[in-house]
Formats: structure tokens, sequence, C-alpha cells
């Protein structure tokens, strides 16, 4: 693949360009494109990727170049390489003190001859992991059952960490590598308090300075090995704690790869470990006490290799790791992150493995001058190992000796560990699949409790209700059911549902007369686990707050309309909402049109057939993260987020429409949304487009490169009601919706 450029220069066509642009074209690495106008430069650029991209612009266009690239295509993680072109170094830093150090400028750099420019352009793309040249301990080898829990015990020790600073511990990093090319702080932008960002935003930043070109990630790694990790338990926690909301998580990749030189002395090691059977394990376990990388793309992988210094009479051999995924286990998400947007090398393609995680040798034989070592993650063998794990002996001596030997709990402290406790306390937050015959004997008991002590089940929603002048001594609806639906579940709901105002007990009614104005606290309290909750709350419209946190949904089918024109309400927490089995989320927040925020990271949609109109009317949201729904079972996303006016972004890039068939109306209204990128949308079943992007009034920018209209697909209307949005602005390859575009332009 060429490497793209892009010369932005008002001055490109003067015979001084012109010959700098011969000597480009020459260059068979280039593809280059030419402009004289940033807003120009700016439109093309929204319709490439930058994974191959290189910037030259003017020192005197620099500054309106990195304002128009923030506001238009915004996302700093896909900065391109940009080179400044002055011939006047010391006056351009001077004009431009506000941005030299900014992200854009520190991932490139000015040059003040076309020699310095050439000598950019030529240099080798993969500066990162040539820094992992010198680490040739690859592996810690497992020679015992008690050392396989080390990951284990790792992972719960990081989440024990108190670590109420996160500023702090940012500002001691950036003291200690401020003179690196990277500036910590303006990666992190220009934000009043680090502690106020959400930790799973906060978590693609530092994984962002783990990919910056400097020494930190090389220290880090060469201290983990070295089992110094006091000063980095406060960074790594702040990773794992993202990675475990699942915001970077790993799709669509089987397999994964990584080129790395390792000693001659570590391949005979793994040969002869290979051979060895241990007793208890299922064969040759090893995990890395440092940061291990994979990429998805073998070539990158093989490119390391063939761009790395022979390795001939050095003592080191090139190996190509190969990491096969389980398709029944799945990568426990845990245990890494896919860091690819946002790595400053998202060319490398890369995923980040925590520390301590741990893998088996499948195979090792030498192939065209290179070693290949076939992994398989751990996952698979985790409950095989765990029966040969007796609990009521991890306390005894041996397995501290090992707890202390890794660093993971300092020699004076053993004594005052419970190595069981950490034990348990792994199981639940890193293996609950471990759990399962645990969890089967203690339904037994929670059926004891269920009559007895309902809140012990997790099994109540605590609400608030507000209460005007106009509302006394009206009937106030405070509960709903899906009395208009085929499988009506009203009846179940009154049986077995208790509800409390302001403590009073009222046993069940479906509505209550309020004889004062003013907040009331309101408890449903179940004695059931229902499979049905359509309609539950549906014109509930004096409700403000919903916190269903404690509430038990694992059987749970249908959510269709749960909460649909509870237009009052502000804050609904669904934290805990188990959502692995629900079919149905037809209309589920339709007409929430007091919430500003939706926290939906933890949904699970894998079995979802129905998400038409779920977010209809939510005028008020500004924020909505789906970055972690599985939409491949979706056949229904028709007005989905119609009328969603106040959505300013929305990514879809993980959206699997393979089995969509209705799209009718889906971003109807959404008339803040600038620009929309569903070029990874499939189209192929759909047989419905019309009014999708219709009074979509503030649209700039529509990439639909993927959309294949069938010949009976309905498309009208698609663009009524965009007028900002012209032909030019629209990247399709689609006959039909070609013909559609031109329709609104002749309306125009």
């Amino acid at each position: 693949m060429k490497t793209q450029v892009i010369w932005i220069d008002f001055k490109i066509d003067n015979q001084e360009n012109k010959n700098y642009v011969n000597e480009l074209n020459k260059m068979d690495m280039i593809k280059l494109g030419l402009f004289k106008d940033v807003d120009k430069a700016i439109k093309y650029m929204k319709m490439i990727e930058f994974k191959e991209t290189k910037i030259i612009v003017s020192g005197i266009l620099y500054s309106k170049f990195i304002q128009k690239f923030k506001e238009n295509i915004t996302d700093m993680c896909i900065a391109p390489k940009i080179i400044v072109f002055t011939k006047d170094k010391k006056d351009f830093i001077k004009k431009n003190k506000d941005y030299n150090n900014n992200i854009f400028y520190s991932y490139g750099g000015i040059a003040v001859s076309f020699e310095e420019i050439k000598n950019f352009l030529k240099k080798d793309k993969k500066i990162k992991t040539q820094l992992d040249d010198d680490i040739q301990l690859t592996f810690e080898y497992i020679d015992t059952i008690n050392k396989l829990a080390l990951p284990m015990f790792f992972k719960t020790l990081i989440d024990n960490q108190n670590i109420n600073n996160i500023e702090k511990y940012t500002n001691k990093l950036y003291d200690k590598y401020s003179k690196e090319k990277f500036e910590l702080k303006e990666l992190l932008g220009s934000i009043k308090s680090i502690n106020d960002i959400p930790i799973e935003i906060l978590c693609k930043y530092y994984i962002k300075l783990y990919t910056a070109d400097s020494s930190f990630h090389k220290n880090m790694n060469k201290d983990l090995g070295l089992n110094k990790k006091e000063e980095y338990l406060s960074y790594i926690k702040i990773l794992y704690e993202g990675v475990k909301l699942k915001s970077l998580p790993l799709t669509n990749s089987n397999i994964l790869y990584r080129g790395a030189k390792i000693s001659n002395k570590e391949i005979n090691d793994i040969k002869n470990f290979i051979k060895e059977k241990k007793e208890g394990l299922p064969s040759s376990i090893v995990f890395s006490k440092s940061f291990f990388s994979f990429t998805k793309d073998k070539k990158i992988a093989e490119n390391f290799l063939n761009n790395t210094t022979n390795t001939n009479n050095t003592g080191l051999s090139n190996v190509l790791f190969i990491l096969e995924k389980d398709d029944n286990i799945k990568y426990n998400l845990s245990t890494h992150g896919d860091i690819e947007k946002i790595s400053f090398f998202p060319h490398e393609r890369e995923v980040l493995f925590f520390p301590f995680s741990s893998f088996e040798i499948k195979d090792l034989q030498y192939i065209n001058n290179r070693y290949e070592i076939k992994l398989l993650y751990l996952g698979k063998y985790l409950k095989d190992i765990k029966n040969n794990i007796n609990e009521d002996e991890l306390p005894k001596s041996e397995f501290k000796k090992q707890l202390t030997e890794f660093g993971l709990i300092p020699e004076n402290q053993i004594n005052n560990v419970n190595t069981k406790t950490l034990y348990n306390q792994f199981k639940k937050q890193y293996a609950p699949d471990l759990d399962i015959q645990e969890k089967n004997n203690n339904e037994k008991k929670i059926n004891i409790n269920k009559e007895t002590n309902t809140n012990t089940l997790n099994n109540y929603i605590i609400g608030e209700i507000n209460i005007s002048s106009d509302d006394i001594n009206k009937d106030t609806q405070i509960i709903n059911s899906n009395k208009d639906d085929d499988n009506n579940n009203s009846k179940e709901i009154e049986e077995n549902t208790q509800i409390k105002i302001n403590g009073k007990n009222i046993g069940f009614s479906y509505t209550y007369k309020f004889t004062k104005e003013g907040k009331y606290k309101i408890e449903y309290i179940f004695k059931k686990n229902f499979t049905n909750l359509s309609y539950m709350f549906s014109l509930c419209n004096s409700l403000t707050n919903l916190n269903l946190s404690n509430f038990n949904t694992e059987n749970i089918t249908n959510l269709s309309s749960m909460f649909s024109d509870c237009n009052a309400l502000i804050n609904l927490n669904l934290s805990n909402f188990n959502t692995k089995n629900v079919t149905n989320m037809n209309n589920m927040f339709s007409y929430c049109n007091s919430l500003t925020n939706l926290n939906l990271i933890h949904f699970n949609t894998q079995n979802v057939i129905n998400m038409g109109s779920m977010f209809y009317d939510c005028k008020s949201l500004t924020n909505l993260n789906l970055s972690n729904f599985n939409t491949k079972n979706v056949t229904n996303m028709s007005f989905m987020f119609n009328d969603c006016k106040s959505l300013t972004n929305l990514d879809l890039s993980n959206f699997n429409t393979q089995n969509a068939t209705d799209m009718s109306g889906m971003f109807n209204g959404c008339n803040s949304l600038t620009n929309l990128n569903l070029s990874n949308f499939n189209t192929q079943n759909v047989t419905d487009m019309g009014y999708m992007f219709y009074g979509c009034k503030s649209l700039k920018y529509l990439n639909l490169y993927n959309f294949n209209a069938q010949k009976d697909t309905n498309t009208s209307e698609m663009f009524n009601g965009c007028p900002y949005l012209e032909k030019k602005d629209i990247i399709t390859k689609d006959a039909t919706i070609l013909k559609e575009i031109d329709k609104k332009i002749n309306k125009i």
C-alpha cells in the first residue's frame, strides 16, 4: 500500500514547489494529493483512511489547518503524521506557540528544507515496535499448579488498589516524561480535572500514552519484568478498569500475530518445555509479566521481522507468534483491549494484553528462516485447572512463597493475606464461569429466602415521583403492564409485586392518588423473576428517577416499551441490567424526552432481534455510547434514533447489520448530527430505507460506501430535509441511492 501524502500550500503552483512535486512523484512509495485551500483538503480527508497518510502543510496555513482538522474530523485518535514546511523555524514556533505542543505537532515535525521532507517520508513507519528489540525474555514458565493462579491474583490485587487521585499520578508521569516528544497534558486535552472523566474514556487516553513514541512503555515493561510494579499500579488500574467495562472489545478476529526477536536460549527452553507434560496442567502454560502486544494483521507482524536487524551472530532469532481464538470461549475482555483506533500507530492494528495474561504453547516450528510459535488463549482450560486446585490448601506456605517470589505481595505482609479470599474474589470478578456449579447450589438457598426477605434477592426498584399541584387527588400511574400485548403479563405482575410509597406499604396498584404536592420515594419489591417486562413503566409520566441496579433481569426476554412515554424521567440507572436473553427492545426508551444521558455500556444485545424506535423522540439525549452493542441478529432498526435532536455525534462503527431488513426513518429528525460514517453497514437484506435521513438538517457528511439497495428496496425521501448535504459529501457507489441524491438536489 502506497503512502498517501497530502500537500497543502497556497503557493503549490510556483516553480520551486513544482520541482519538489516532480521529485515526490518519482518516489514509488507515494500517492500524492495537492491542495491550495485548507477547506478542500479537509473535505478530501473525510473520504480517506489515515493508516498510511502523511501531511505536508506550509507554516502559514498550519494554524488554520489544525483548527479545521479538529472541527471537521475531530478524532485525535486517527491523527496522521503532519510535517510543517517552513523556511524560518524560529519564526514559525514563535507565531504558533499555542499549537506547537499539541498532539498533531508532536506526531510530526518541522522541515526547513525539501531534503528534510524526503527524510520524514522515508522514515520507517514502525517506530514504536522497534522499542521492543531489546526485550528478550518473552515468557515466564508455569511449572506448578499454584503458579497458574498468579494471573488470577494479580487482577484481584490491581482491582483492590486504592487510587484516590488519578490527577496526581498523571502529573507525576508528566513531570517524569516531559522531555519526551509527546506532551501528556496535551494528550489528555484541555480539561479542568482528570478526575471528572469517566474511567472508560480516561482508559483510552492512557493507552494512547502507552503507544506514544517515548521511553515510557519501554521502561515500564522492563520494570514489570523485574517485578518493579509499584510505580505503575495506578496506571495499570486505570487501564484494567477501562477494559473491564468493555470499552475496547475485540471482535471479528480469530487469529492474532506478533513479530519479535527472542534469545536462542529461550527458543531451546520453549522446545524442551513443549516436550514436558506438567502434572495437573493441560500442557505448556506460559504468561508474560509485562504488557504484551499482538496485531490483527499477519503482514504487519511479518514486516516487522523483515525490517529488523539481521539476527545472525546476535544470539537472537526471529519469531512469529500466532495466537488462536477459541470461538466457544472468546477472549476474556478483562485481559486485553483492541487499541487500533486510539494508537499513535493505528496502522499496527494492535491488541494489547495485560501483564500476567496466560497462554498455552501449542507448537513450535522453523519455517522460512524464522520460528513460528502457535499459542492458544488460556481461557479454554480455566475450568479444568480449577478442578485441580484444592482451595483448602491455598493458604499453605508454598503458595505464599510463590506470591512473594513474583512480587505480588510483600514478604512482610504475606501472613496477613487470606489467599483463599483473594481466589474467591477473583472468581466473582474475573472468571464467573468457574462459579457455575456453586451458583446452581446456591439457588436453593435463594429460593428459601424469597418469601422472607426479598431485598436479599437483588430484585427491587427504587424511584422518585414528583407531584405538582395539578396532580393532587388524581389517579397518577405508578406502574403499567403490557395489557395490549399478546403475551399479557399484567396478572403476573399484579400477583407478585409489592409497592411502598415513602415507606408505607400500599400493596399493589397501577395508580395512586397523592394528596400533597412534592417528591415521593417509591419502591417496587418483586417476589419472582419475570420474563416479560414490556410496558412495565409505560406512561408513568410523573416518575423522575428510577434505580434498577438491584433488579434481577437474568430471565427477561422482552423489554419492549418498558420506559416508553416516561417523559419526566431524568435519571435512569441500568448499571446492572442483565439483558443476555432479551430478544425485543422495540420502543424501550421511546418518548423519554427528558433523559440527557443513558449508560448502556453493560448491555448484552447478542440475542436482540427488534430495536425499532428504541430511542424514538429521546430529544434531550446528548450522548449515546453503543460501542458494545452486538446487533448481528437485529432485523428491525426502523426509527431507532428518530428525533434524537440533541445528538451531535453517533458512532455506530461496530454495528453488524447483516440481518437488518428495515432501516426506514432510522435517523429521521436527528437535526444536530453533522456527520455520519456508516461505511461498515451491510444493507444486503434491507428492504426499506425510506425517510432514513429525513430532516437531518445539520448533516454535512455521509459515508454510505458499502450500502447496497436491492431492486425492490424503498429509498423514497432518504435525504429530504438535509439542506447542507450535497452530492459530493455523500460517499456511495450504489446507483439507486445516487438517484435519490439527484432527486433531493433537484427538489432544492
